[in-house]
């Protein structure tokens, strides 16, 4: 491909990129219970439903990620009084331009020539995981920004050791091993996975320190007051307390409060991973790796004649795949990071048999690796679960923004409905799920999260809050198709649909009404 058209593809990428961060999909639940179901519940007053991470007597993820992340967005948000709606979209834009500053600019320091700069820039940039994942709200986004950070600064040691001692200055080596030190500590108590991506580069960190015997000091230091920031603000915000009740006894460790220890101790309990999913210990390799790298692998594997195998990136890539790969619970998403570590080793030579060829292979691959992509952001980054940020939009500016009450919601085959985007700030929500939907409500409102529960307990949860109050006004969340498949429309009033929807777990490919697009928002006549 003409440098031309790469610099054309790149720059039609930024408006991709725009696009899809205001876009409305919905991932994965942890999006949005990991981080504003959190934030606006403990500092804005919305009355919200805090996952187990942040409410068990344990609690297994710290607040500092998200206060130096999103509190900013969400105190401006705050100030000019914007909707939920709107501040979710202003945090998902500013996510999406850190990433893209701390990336790219990454990318192109650690990189040596300007060929492999911009071959690492496109193919990062064309990347569906770029466009859509980074700019979802995912600890994992934070991730791949602390595992880029600290990949490039390792590099730069490794380049260092390199260089003649007399063009090496001191101000140089020490501004790394502090930064990495504090990158290190804040990327632990983001996600306690992060080590994995510095698994195999602490060789060479580790080389450099036997160079630089004064490096891992500073590292150490650096590394040992950022996690006593962390550890003191989590115990401020978990206990409760005041920094002078702390400072009276600060040696009394049991009053502290250890976020990544905690979910260390949790994620090492077979019992419970099996609560979120075991899989098996393949899963990253053959299953998620093929889905976020996709035509890509053939650079990265094809003949084995790779010329990055031994390259700084690589190593982390690898590492982390070989450590995250014993752990039974792998998800996808955990990969993220790998992306643009594996974009610097795509080798658009391997195909080559004669120096400076451009193979029909490597033009094929490119163009695939574009459509792939481009379906894959369209996909996840506009259908997947689309309709639910919308659908919980309408309510609050239809009913919580007026301060109307008596509303039930009952959501079924969709992800759980992040409840912060309802604004509720006079606490009038109850939040169930099915099991607990047959009892009389102690608030006016109530949100009943049915999941992917059988049609009659569904059914059988309309009744009841019909009997209950005959006054109150039911909603039924569902996927269009879902609707038509299972309920009598005569029955309901359609209030609202969103066309921009698609539920991937309940196609059923031998009925065609199963495949419509869509969610819609019901009323129980």
């Amino acid at each position: 491909m003409a440098h031309s058209n790469w610099r054309s593809v790149y720059f039609i990428t930024w408006g991709l990129r725009i696009l899809l961060a205001i876009g409305a999909s919905y991932i994965h639940p942890d999006e949005h219970f990991q981080s504003f179901e959190v934030l606006s519940s403990r500092f804005f007053g919305f009355s919200t439903n805090i996952p187990w991470e942040f409410s068990s007597v344990n609690p297994a993820r710290s607040y500092v990620p998200l206060l130096v992340t999103y509190y900013p967005v969400l105190k401006v948000a705050e100030l000019f009084q914007l909707s939920p709606i709107q501040s979710y979209f202003i945090a998902r834009l500013a996510l999406m331009v850190l990433s893209w500053i701390v990336i790219d600019m990454c990318l192109y320091k650690m990189l040596p020539t300007k060929q492999e700069r911009i071959k690492a820039i496109y193919f990062t940039s064309t990347s569906y995981i770029t466009h859509v994942y980074q700019s979802h709200t995912f600890s994992n986004s934070i991730e791949t920004i602390l595992v880029v950070l600290c990949v490039y600064m390792i590099n730069e040691l490794r380049f260092l050791l390199s260089t003649p001692s007399e063009k090496v200055r001191n101000t140089e080596i020490a501004t790394l091993g502090l930064a990495i030190g504090a990158c290190a500590s804040f990327g632990i108590f983001n996600r306690v996975t992060f080590p994995a991506f510095l698994a195999l580069p602490f060789f060479i960190y580790a080389k450099c320190a036997l160079t630089w015997i004064w490096l891992p000091v500073l590292t150490l230091l650096s590394f040992m007051f950022t996690s006593c920031v962390c550890v003191v603000v989590d115990t401020l915000i978990y206990k409760r307390i005041s920094l002078s009740i702390l400072a009276q006894n600060p040696f009394n460790w049991s009053q502290y409060v250890f976020t990544p220890l905690n979910n260390l101790v949790y994620n090492s309990n077979y019992a419970n991973l099996s609560q979120h999913g075991i899989h098996p210990y393949y899963t990253h390799i053959l299953i998620n790796l093929p889905q976020i790298m996709g035509p890509g692998l053939l650079f990265l594997f094809w003949r084995f004649k790779n010329r990055y195998y031994q390259t700084t990136p690589f190593l982390s890539a690898v590492g982390a795949l070989i450590v995250l790969s014993f752990v039974p619970h792998q998800e996808l998403r955990f990969l993220i990071p790998v992306v643009p570590l594996l974009c610097c080793c795509f080798d658009l030579t391997v195909f080559s048999e004669t120096p400076g060829s451009t193979p029909v292979p490597v033009t094929l691959i490119m163009n695939s690796w574009l459509v792939f992509n481009l379906v894959l952001s369209l996909l996840m980054g506009i259908y997947h679960q689309g309709g639910v940020v919308p659908a919980l939009s309408y309510f609050q500016e239809n009913f919580y923004a007026k301060n109307e009450t008596g509303v039930t919601q009952i959501w079924w085959r969709t992800y759980s409905p992040p409840t912060w985007l309802l604004g509720d700030m006079s606490n009038s929500t109850q939040y169930l799920d099915l099991a607990n939907a047959f009892s009389p409500g102690s608030k006016p409102n109530t949100v009943i999260d049915a999941m992917g529960a059988e049609y009659e307990k569904v059914q059988s949860a309309l009744d009841f809050a019909k009997s209950v109050n005959p006054q109150q006004r039911i909603f039924l969340v569902t996927p269009v198709a879902s609707y038509k498949q299972f309920f009598n429309a005569s029955l309901f009033n359609e209030t609202w649909t969103y066309p921009a929807h698609l539920d991937l777990d309940h196609l059923d490919f031998s009925k065609a009404q199963s495949l419509q697009l869509g969610l819609g928002i019901y009323e129980l006549l």
